[in-house]
């Protein structure tokens, strides 16, 4: 019967993998609009993803995450960790920025769960340079991105669950700044075929961002004559809807693979689909600990390709701790490759 099973969700995930690519085949046939829409959002740093778990699965993690970075993927999958559950993962992005994240998840009992996410973007100090002192005016301005969000999550079901999380935004750039309210939702469903499911999740849902503050112009055209700048236009934060499906072709108490299909639609970028799969083994029964290999592919995307990445859990103290170590490498097309490294604990 569980065999049956299994094939049967194994069919509905090649049928996923056949429609995706007949999409794929269309797009080179007809234009894929969407792309215009490139750079009509603030917050950009909320679209940085957290997690080398799901970095090194090209980000396809809606349905599969069950770690403290569901945070940021899907809160409705906090419910999905076994155990409470801490993590840090630090980013060196382009352009000498760099982006850290903490993720924590705490089960108040079987069906409920919440969660908080840390996400920091900093530059450091910057040289204030002009159209007419290209070598810097001898002034410096900071610039960073901060994010707070506390997340909720209730399983109603053996197989469904929902969850919300509330967000702070504060971003800075010199004397301006940005600040803002943002909502993420997601439900986890558990289709009952083997192991697979499906899952649903928005990000960064709220009013339009506004910058504020005064910028004054020291010199320049004359149309300007020093005047201070207080009103600035307003923008969508960056909203991205995702839809996922996951299962487990091959799972014993040894060893587990899973696959999984995701459709990315952000508000401020063109439609793409990705594509993941994690395998890991158990190196024994005396000694559970688990060696993880992962990769990944976006299709449709202008900006990434492919991804790839490795893990390693290894228990500590019996089986009261768990300590996880994860690594993955994205390929940005005109950009190059971006590290992440994360350190969790279950416990």
């Amino acid at each position: 019967m569980y065999s049956t099973r299994i094939q049967k969700s194994f069919r509905v995930l090649l049928i996923s993998l056949f429609l995706i690519s007949c999409h794929s085949i269309q797009a080179q046939i007809f234009p894929s609009f969407g792309g215009e829409r490139a750079g009509v959002s603030l917050g950009s740093m909320l679209k940085i993803g957290s997690g080398a778990r799901a970095a090194g699965m090209s980000e396809t993690v809606v349905s599969v995450v069950d770690d403290a970075s569901a945070v940021y993927w899907n809160p409705a999958a906090i419910t999905q960790s076994i155990s409470h559950h801490a993590q840090f993962t630090q980013t060196n992005w382009f352009g000498g920025l760099t982006h850290q994240s903490a993720n924590c998840i705490y089960k108040i009992n079987d069906a409920s769960s919440i969660g908080i996410g840390i996400n920091n973007l900093s530059a450091g100090s910057i040289a204030v340079t002009t159209e007419y002192r290209p070598l810097g005016t001898g002034e410096f301005i900071d610039f960073r991105t901060l994010s707070f969000g506390i997340s909720y999550a209730q399983q109603f079901t053996e197989q469904f669950s929902s969850g919300i999380t509330v967000k702070y935004l504060d971003e800075r750039f010199g004397v301006l700044g940005l600040k803002g309210v943002l909502f993420d939702a997601g439900t986890f469903y558990k289709t009952g075929l083997g192991t697979s499911r499906f899952a649903v999740a928005i990000s960064n849902f709220g009013s339009k961002l506004t910058p504020n503050g005064t910028v004054r112009n020291a010199g320049g055209p004359p149309n300007f004559n020093g005047q201070n700048i207080q009103s600035f236009q307003s923008f969508d934060p960056p909203i991205n809807f995702r839809i996922g499906f996951a299962l487990e072709p091959i799972i014993d108490s040894m060893q587990a693979w899973t696959l999984s299909v995701q459709l990315n639609h952000p508000s401020d970028n063109a439609e793409n689909y990705s594509l993941g799969s994690e395998y890991s083994v158990m190196f024994s029964e005396a000694f559970p600990a688990k060696m993880i290999a992962r990769c990944g592919y976006k299709i449709g995307s202008d900006q990434e390709r492919y991804s790839f990445g490795a893990g390693v859990y290894i228990p500590i103290s019996g089986q009261d701790f768990l300590l996880q170590l994860d690594y993955s490498y994205s390929d940005f097309i005109a950009w190059g490759g971006i590290q992440r490294f994360t350190a969790g604990i279950r416990f």
